[in-house]
């Protein structure tokens, strides 16, 4: 029998006589099953009372008058809320047992807001919102009221679902596909479906290098290779599990080597770049300067989707381990180790209570993402910047209030002042950035340039907390100079301590964090209110003012710097005591400090680290020299039972091997090529 609106709607002919008179085509078999779970996951949690008070707003002709019809702004476009409402009204309208269950009111407000939307057919000046935002977020409701359409409401909704075309990569790739295939549910068109959810599993892929999209590493880059892990990376790993769990069983299921691929996302990428559920700002891109606080909270999303498969994953035991962390159970395992992600230069630490990481770029890798009224100051957020955290929320929400010539970890001229907009997204002027691991420990190394200013800067990551390093910095214009330690939120007090002969801070505490001094020079410092806006970032959202206290500490260089070196250490501290007794005697020790060779070690754990920006050899002592034939980062592990591993990894991802001479011991490491270029290799020397 044909599907006609059902019988309780008719007192609506008036409105919708125009638009009826047909039958919607039947789904059947695999069609009908997920279109059935699509509609399980919508219904699952309705905002009855937002549905209602929706209801209630709507002006007569569709509309509401909150909503400025007139902007065409490229961000935050206010006509995505006129379908995100209209697509409300829809779910708690076919949400069983909602107060507004097939209420005949309803089915006309939600008729009303889409002929609003199709009789003036609006776009914007950004494409996203055309061909991604609007008919994405419109599928929801027209699937939902498949069978009682109308044939306008059918025809204008596939026509805006059709501006999708599969195209583009990595996760607009994904949102363009799905919204096809929601076009094909609606159109009854099966071979639609499954090319769509076909072209999302090729997608779920590792790229060629230099691509967009999920790397080797298993980081993810987006928009010039930008770092994104938990952008795009983070609708990537929710939306491709997600479709995981939806497509189980049908003929549109996602292969078993894809759905691995999104747990090594998530296991082996996203779920190191953060401190439990609190992500690293610097895997986020341009959207820092979106409101949030930057939970990764979708992480245990994404994890739970695929513990819901068939048959369970080998590591389900991870995945669990991952959702405990970020949902913050008081039994949940930490997380340790140390990685580098040779695709998007970025190296991390991870300790129960400290985190580090730092964030890089090259040749090969863009600076920041900026989009027109987006991220406006966003600068400097790859040059040398570092994450330091020690029990999670000590940037939440900071991001208007920062000084954006004072990133942490970030070297930076503190004039001209920064013009918002003035964000180039650009690669870098010179080829070696990178780092290198064991897994338990890393280094990382970087021949920073930007506009006349230079360093060579680098990184010590290890359990004794973060060593940095910089050398022949230089500035070839006349402007003050600082590097930042660190700008986070100011939690509790500030505990300095002095060297009286030299007049100079040599130590601070703060929030669980100590801030050592290792060459003399002075620990410069600011605690207070800052005053700014969310405009401030982002032109697009409020300029309502917001306040917060911050806490600062950097070391100013002077102006126009010539050579100038520093030498600092931040590192776990439960107290002012621990700080003192960390400034008095660190665990880690400064070897070189040149423009050819940087280079720290950990003693009392048998930890080196060295950066060779050349040919060269660094003397041990009685340990005799560690030599290399080639510009290279090395990491040497003495072990407890009497071995020595070496780890060799190259910034510039260029070389094909390395010789390296340990004493009297030489040995050759062939390096990766392809997509692993500049990932670390490893090898046990003989004894």
């Amino acid at each position: 029998m044909p599907r006609h609106l059902p019988r309780f709607l008719f007192p609506t002919l008036l409105f919708l006589a125009p638009f009826i008179s047909f039958a919607v085509p039947s789904l059947t078999g695999d069609l009908e099953i997920l279109r059935a779970r699509l509609a399980t996951e919508w219904l699952a949690n309705v905002d009855v009372p937002a549905a209602q008070s929706t209801l209630a707003a709507q002006s007569p002709e569709g509309s509401w008058p909150d909503i400025d019809y007139a902007d065409n702004q490229g961000t935050n476009w206010p006509h995505l809320q006129h379908i995100e409402r209209a697509s409300l009204l829809a779910r708690a309208y076919c949400q069983p047992g909602s107060a507004l269950a097939r209420d005949p009111a309803v089915r006309i407000a939600i008729a009303r807001a889409w002929e609003f939307w199709f009789a003036r057919d609006f776009t914007n000046v950004n494409w996203w919102y055309n061909e991604i935002g609007i008919p994405r977020t419109l599928a929801t409701g027209l699937v939902l009221l498949r069978d009682e359409l109308t044939p306008r409401e059918l025809e204008q909704g596939i026509r805006i679902l059709a501006r999708a075309k599969i195209q583009a990569e990595s996760q607009n790739l994904v949102w363009l596909a799905e919204i096809n295939a929601l076009r094909g549910l609606l159109a009854a068109d099966e071979a639609l479906v499954a090319r769509a959810y076909a072209r999302i599993a090729a997608e779920i892929r590792v790229v060629t290098p230099g691509a967009e999209g999920l790397q080797a590493d298993f980081s993810l880059l987006q928009h010039r290779r930008c770092l994104y892990n938990h952008g795009y990376g983070a609708s990537f790993a929710v939306d491709g599990t997600r479709l995981a769990r939806l497509l189980s069983g049908t003929r549109f299921a996602l292969p078993p080597e894809r759905i691995a691929l999104l747990e090594n996302l998530l296991l082996d990428g996203s779920q190191w770049m953060g401190l439990g559920p609190w992500q690293d700002w610097a895997a986020r891109g341009r959207e820092i300067a979106r409101i949030g606080r930057g939970l990764g909270t979708y992480q245990a999303a994404a994890a739970e989707n695929l513990l819901a498969l068939t048959p369970p994953s080998s590591r389900a035991a991870e995945l669990g381990a991952l959702v405990a962390r970020i949902r913050e159970q008081p039994d949940a395992p930490p997380l340790s180790g140390a990685r580098h992600f040779w695709r998007a230069d970025f190296t991390v630490l991870q300790r129960p209570g400290f985190y580090a990481s730092v964030r890089t770029f090259s040749s090969r890798l863009a600076n920041t993402d900026f989009n027109g009224p987006e991220n406006l100051l966003g600068h400097h957020l790859a040059d040398g910047a570092t994450t330091l955290m020690a029990r999670g929320g000590e940037y939440a929400s900071i991001f208007p209030l920062w000084n954006w010539q004072r990133l942490p970890g970030v070297t930076a001229r503190q004039t001209p002042p920064l013009t918002p907009g003035s964000p180039r997204r650009e690669n870098g002027s010179r080829d070696f950035a990178g780092g290198v691991s064991d897994g338990s420990a890393a280094f990382a190394a970087f021949d920073f340039e930007r506009d006349g200013l230079a360093a060579r800067k680098a990184w010590f990551l290890t359990d004794a907390g973060l060593l940095a390093l910089g050398t022949g910095l230089s500035d070839s214009e006349n402007h003050p100079v600082a590097t930042t330690l660190n700008q986070c939120l100011l939690r509790g007090l500030v505990v300095t301590e002095s060297n009286p002969v030299a007049s100079s801070t040599t130590w601070l505490w703060h929030d669980g964090l100590a801030y050592v001094s290792l060459d003399g020079a002075s620990l410069h410092h600011e605690a207070g209110p800052r005053t700014s806006s969310w405009r401030a970032i982002h032109q697009n959202l409020p300029a309502t003012p917001i306040t917060g206290d911050l806490f600062t500490v950097w070391l100013d260089h002077g102006s126009a710097p010539r050579n100038a070196s520093y030498a600092y250490l931040v590192a776990p501290a439960t107290d002012a005591a621990a700080t003192r007794a960390l400034g008095t005697a660190p665990r880690v020790r400064i070897l070189a400090n040149t423009p050819t060779l940087q280079a720290a070690a950990q003693p009392a754990d048998g930890l080196l680290g060295a950066a060779f920006y050349a040919p060269g050899e660094l003397d041990l002592g009685a340990s005799g020299v560690l030599a290399v034939d080639q510009p290279c980062l090395v990491l040497l592990h003495r072990l407890p039972d009497g071995s020595t591993e070496l780890s060799v990894a190259d910034p510039t991802a260029k070389l094909t091997s390395v010789n390296v001479r340990l004493g009297p011991t030489r040995a050759d490491f062939i390096l990766p090529s392809g997509p692993d270029a500049g990932r670390t290799v490893t090898r046990a020397l003989p004894r």
